[in-house]
């Protein structure tokens, strides 16, 4: 009799802690992660939020909650939190003084991290790691970085035979530029160059030179930040008097009319000089001669 209770009892104790384990198996696979399926886009020197959530799972306990960001290409520490604080002692000096948490979310499941003052650098990928005694997930947010091109600058440059128009602007990443005659729908291949600033972004230089003849056109131009859907379009119109284009051709034909004359009046003064001189010999050769007499 005693013996059945104890086999009774030692099952009963057996499926205990089958039911325990199977417990902790079925907590630890429902804790999941949740982040941004597609990439986020954040603009040049703005904050941006990446998300991150965790299904809470019963009582929510800040005992052994861990809460870690870095990024996945270099495993740089961006932002770290446990033992109910922030711990930043191993933070890259990329990130310091420019991240933080939602502390007061924590217990609805958000550990999203707000980053201020997007730089250039920080598009790339973040992976969000959560820990707890309801189990430890992680998911990666993808985050790119842009900047809208300012307004562009013009600067046109009159040449004796053509024109020469030059539009600057900064933004990034690099953008698209067209040019284009607004009569006849004619397209121009202008010379684009972009160089890097300090802080990552691109400046924009872009340099079209027109003959003289195409004046008559409205010029359009079009600088396109396809990241941002922006587009940036103006339209200018450079109008050259016929006396105006004939001045400027004529500017080589004048100076080199200048120097012909120039010339010819230094040949005409030698040539004076010349006969002055041989007048005053023979006069001098003259006088030699009566005196001799």
């Amino acid at each position: 009799m005693a013996s059945n209770v104890l086999g009774s009892h030692n099952g009963m104790k057996f499926t205990f802690h089958i039911l325990i384990l199977w417990r902790h198996a079925f907590v630890s696979d429902a804790f999941d992660v949740t982040v941004p399926k597609t990439a986020l886009l954040g603009i040049h020197s703005h904050s941006i939020v990446l998300g991150c959530s965790f299904n809470v799972i019963g009582d929510f306990s800040l005992e052994h909650f861990l809460i870690n960001w870095q990024r996945t290409e270099n495993n740089e520490v961006v932002h770290s939190y446990h033992y109910g604080k922030d711990q930043l002692g191993q933070q890259s000096k990329q990130y310091s003084g420019r991240t933080s948490l939602f502390p007061g979310e924590f217990k609805n499941g958000n550990v999203s991290l707000v980053l201020d003052g997007l730089r250039v650098e920080d598009a790339g990928q973040y992976m969000c790691y959560v820990s707890s005694t309801m189990g430890s997930a992680k998911g990666t947010v993808s985050l790119r970085v842009a900047a809208y091109y300012k307004e562009p600058e013009l600067q046109v440059k009159l040449q004796s035979s053509s024109v020469t128009y030059v539009i600057t602007s900064q933004g990034y990443p690099k953008a698209s530029v067209f040019w284009q005659c607004a009569e006849d729908n004619n397209t121009f291949k202008p010379e684009v160059l972009f160089a890097e600033t300090e802080d990552g972004l691109y400046t924009l230089r872009s340099t079209l030179e027109v003959a003289n003849t195409l004046t008559y056109c409205n010029h359009i131009v079009e600088i396109h930040n396809h990241l941002v859907n922006q587009t940036i379009i103006r339209k200018f119109h450079l109008f050259i008097p016929l006396s105006g284009r004939m001045e400027a051709h004529g500017q080589v034909g004048s100076s080199y009319i200048w120097i012909v004359l120039s010339l010819f009046l230094l040949v005409t003064a030698a040539i004076l000089i010349l006969k002055m001189w041989l007048n005053v010999k023979k006069q001098h050769k003259q006088q030699d001669k009566t005196m001799s007499v």
